[in-house]
């Protein structure tokens, strides 16, 4: 069956599971996706050394006659970097150095043993093992933001919901590399309430050890917070020093939300109110609680509340994830009554995607190498891929090399990336000596290549009824193998 461009990325994305949540569409409203960037809509006051433009992808509005209507904007690495409604805006204004790339909600998760804390201080910045659904910080003037590449998204009007996945990145220039992709849902579920759901999975060989929602409020804004109560109830809790003791709270100390507000003290003040849950799914096995971290910068320079939602997981590499939680905008009286409801829809669970329970793709031949096009009605398949991360697969990415056009498919998204060699600072002797030595420094950023998209996922053992990758003559002059698999030790399915 041939497939278009949207029902490519459709298929891609219904790896998103569904949710049983309710609803509340009591009032008439409609979810609006705006494509084009209206910089003259809203004031939002960014910081003045950024331009929103940079990272607009996508706009989706929420609008009614009778009830609150908001506005979230998507940045071009799938991240949400603008939540705006009755109050104004709501996200922090961003700093020049890392404009919406902390300051957002967003995906992220770390390579922990792989942090390069046993680097000198000035050089553990390429030891960076932190991961990022947004993108890689602009360190120097006039430096141009670098996000994610985002590989799909789909706009489901039935469904009131949008969604992108994207290639997360490591934020800064690393001898580390990024394995991660990303898949985020935003949900309009009615009356200010936005459910949020994301599948991750990581194609490196090293275990993520959590996965952390990352993301906060401008605190001018909503300089206050409040905490819920196991019974559901609510009390003042606003630390003003993000990671200090006395600013982690577990999820199962709470009613499984969190809000920022106007004032804590009414009930009718704006809010919104962040719920993660309290007995997300245990099947996957856990390094210590899930718990939720909160701070303001009340008396610093960043306007900014951070709230950020740990899963400690010990992760298998090639195990795809599912996390959902909520927003809800609105009164404090209002949010708090449907965290309470929304609590027990939050979770989180190991996803165990199997050859024989998703969907599959064709891919065809044409002038550039491999696609999921048919190029002309006549065309034949070649073969058959995954669309979704089944168990131990690795995507196979279509890329573009800019200096010459040429494009290739690869298993490796940094194949052919600009990189440079890393200068080990550690002396001969030192116990880290040898981690560092003959690294390289890999430089997604630096516009060698473009990611123009994800073709499906191929298998690294060979099941009955698959074939190895180098049998597919397109594919094999097609492809480069960066510093992964070669196309002898990966596996699709036959075309028929």
């Amino acid at each position: 069956m041939q497939l278009n461009a949207d029902e490519h990325s459709d298929r891609v994305l219904s790896v998103l599971p569904s949710s049983g949540a309710p609803t509340f569409f009591d009032k008439e409203s409609e979810l609006e996706l705006q494509r084009s960037f209206q910089p003259w809509a809203r004031d939002s006051r960014w910081h003045p050394q950024v331009d929103e433009a940079s990272v607009f992808h996508a706009r989706l509005a929420h609008k009614a006659v009778e009830e609150r209507c908001w506005e979230i904007g998507i940045g071009k690495g799938g991240q949400m970097y603008s939540m705006t409604s009755s109050f104004g805006e709501a996200m922090p204004p961003q700093s020049p150095q890392s404009q919406w790339m902390d300051e957002t909600w967003q995906f992220t998760t770390i390579y922990e043993p792989l942090l390069g804390r046993d680097l000198p201080k000035s050089s553990q910045r390429f030891g960076n093992a932190f991961v990022h659904q947004s993108g890689i910080y602009t360190r120097q003037k006039g430096e141009r933001p670098f996000y994610s590449p985002i590989l799909a998204d789909s706009f489901d009007a039935a469904n009131r919901s949008f969604s992108v996945l994207s290639w997360a990145q490591i934020p800064d220039p690393s001898v580390n590399r990024s394995g991660v992709l990303v898949y985020a849902q935003y949900r309009d579920l009615g009356a200010g309430v936005i459910e949020v759901t994301y599948v991750i999975y990581n194609f490196e060989k090293h275990p993520m050890t959590n996965l952390g929602p990352w993301g906060g409020a401008r605190t001018s804004v909503f300089p206050e917070h409040v905490i819920s109560n196991p019974d559901g109830s609510y009390r003042f809790f606003t630390p003003y020093s993000y990671g200090s003791e006395g600013c982690r709270i577990d999820f199962d100390q709470t009613g499984g939300w969190a809000a920022v507000t106007q004032n804590a003290a009414d009930p009718l003040s704006y809010a919104i109110a962040v719920v993660f849950g309290t007995d997300l799914d245990r099947r996957g096995d856990h390094y210590a609680r899930p718990r939720y971290d909160v701070g303001n910068s009340r008396h610093g320079t960043r306007d900014y509340t951070v709230q950020a939602t740990v899963i400690h997981i010990k992760d298998v590499p090639g195990t795809a994830h599912l996390l959902r939680m909520y927003f809800i905008i609105g009164t404090l009286a209002d949010v708090a009554t449907k965290a309470n409801k929304l609590a027990p829809y939050a979770t989180y669970a190991p996803l165990d995607l199997t050859t024989e329970g998703v969907p599959r793709v064709f891919l065809y031949a044409d002038a550039e190498g491999l696609t999921r096009t048919r190029p002309q009605e006549t065309a034949q398949p070649l073969c058959q891929v995954y669309a979704h991360p089944v168990r131990g697969s690795r995507p196979l990415f279509l890329i573009r090399e800019v200096k010459t056009g040429r494009t290739f498919c690869t298993t490796d998204p940094y194949a052919r990336c600009a990189r440079e060699a890393f200068v080990n600072p550690l002396p001969e002797g030192h116990a880290s000596f040898n981690k560092y030595e003959t690294r390289t420094v890999y430089k997604a950023f630096a516009g060698e290549t473009e990611w123009v998209d994800l073709l499906g996922f191929v298998l690294t053992e060979a099941l009955p009824g698959h074939t190895p990758l180098a049998s597919i003559l397109p594919a094999r002059e097609a492809f480069d193998p960066g510093e992964c698999e070669p196309a002898e030790e990966l596996f699709v399915r036959p075309a028929e």
